[in-house]
């Protein structure tokens, strides 16, 4: 049957109007912030605060009971080693005090003759991971190990050398204990006179860092009086979650921050071996670990105590394909993106790899250069119209 051409027209004519009245109803394009994925550096980073504190650096104590002169030192100036600190007048020994100091003697020359032998063993360690860096060097120009283990071993020698000087700052403490336990004794009259003053002085160079007391008083035994250290010679000390440690190693790279100031680099000595208790600002008790590092070069206008911005760079990448963070959409089985192709979004699983603060490195799923929409909501689906904005 043919049709006529006034019912063609209808026809024609209808289908234009259900085609306009389904344009008009289709579903909005959502207005979406996009970012391309991109190759480029990637740094996954352990950002906690930290304090710097002073490498070598004594607390001079009070030797015997007694009153401390004035002290004619402020904060900040400078002493040589055996210049005198403070006097004390130290108050008659009784017998049983007399014994109980040469007692306090004998326990300090222990404790020195067992720094002593720390020492001559720590000196060993460090003269056997020297010969172990020769023949690593040797090894590595002839092409028989990885650079890797070439650096693990310098890495090693330089961690043994701190242990070195941390020792000999034990010998030295340890001395300054075992004269100060004979001060105890030399210092007062067994006949109950007032006793001859005692001299404290200070074991190193360096400046006065606190002045604990600076007026005439009755101290008793065991009382710091000062503080010295070398201001020039300071480590930064940052407390970590044990959990966090675990992935630090020496070596690894710390970028410091302090205000009004450029900022400064600093390596990982060390990871102190036993973990202690802090209640973090919410006040929940957490597990935290010290974490030791060295100043990779001279550093001025800093002192003891100053607090720093501490990021420990756990990873770096150079050539990594990376997405920001805010694009990802957590799935039952892993992770996707919504990735933006003809003006439409289509859900994209994607195989992470490395997690920085703010991007994260994309293994498999997404080529470079795709438009991944930001900071999802549950208006975009899969197939979804889209309409990318700056």
């Amino acid at each position: 049957m043919r049709l006529s051409r006034t019912r063609m027209l209808w026809i024609v004519g209808g289908g234009l109007l259900a085609a306009a009245i389904a344009w008009q109803l289709r579903p909005e394009a959502l207005d979406v912030q996009v970012a391309p994925a991109a190759i480029g550096t990637l740094r996954v980073t352990l950002e906690e605060e930290g304090v710097t504190r002073v490498r070598d650096h004594v607390e001079v104590a009070a030797p015997v009971t007694g009153r401390v002169e004035e002290s004619r030192y402020e904060v900040g100036d400078s002493v040589r080693r055996g210049d005198v600190l403070a006097r004390l007048h130290p108050a008659p020994l009784d017998p049983r005090t007399r014994t109980e100091a040469q007692a306090l003697v004998a326990q300090a020359v222990s404790r020195a003759a067992e720094a002593s032998a720390q020492l001559q063993q720590l000196r060993v360690a460090l003269a056997e991971a020297r010969r172990d860096l020769g023949r690593a060097q040797r090894l590595a120009a002839a092409g028989a190990i990885a650079e890797r283990d070439l650096e693990q071993a310098g890495d090693l020698v330089h961690v043994r050398e701190r242990e070195v000087e941390a020792g000999a700052a034990r010998v030295a403490a340890a001395r300054e204990g075992e004269r100060a336990a004979r001060a105890a004794l030399l210092g007062a009259d067994p006949r109950g006179g007032s006793g001859t003053p005692v001299a404290v002085v200070s074991p190193i160079d360096g400046l006065v860092l606190r002045l604990y007391e600076s007026h005439d008083r009755v101290v008793p035994a065991g009382t710091p009086l000062v503080e010295v250290g070398d201001p020039s010679r300071i480590e930064v000390v940052s407390d970590v979650l044990t959990r966090d440690a675990a992935r630090i190693r020496p070596g690894m790279t710390m970028e410091l921050r302090a205000a009004s100031r450029a900022p400064l680099t600093a390596h990982v000595v060390r990871v102190e071996p036993a973990a202690f208790t802090k209640r973090s600002a919410l006040g929940v008790d957490e597990q935290r670990v010290n974490v030791i590092g060295a100043f990779d070069g001279p550093v001025s206008g800093l002192g003891d105590a100053f607090e720093l911005d501490v990021s420990v760079i756990l990873w770096e990448g150079t050539r990594v394909l990376r997405v920001p963070s805010a694009a990802l959409v957590p799935l039952d089985s892993g992770w996707a993106v919504f990735a933006v192709q003809a003006g439409r979004a289509h859900l994209t699983p994607v195989t992470l790899g490395e997690r920085g603060a703010q991007e994260v490195e994309v293994k498999d799923g997404i080529a470079a250069g795709t438009s991944v929409i930001l900071r999802p909501d549950e208006r975009l689906k899969d197939g979804g119209r889209v309409r990318p904005i700056p």
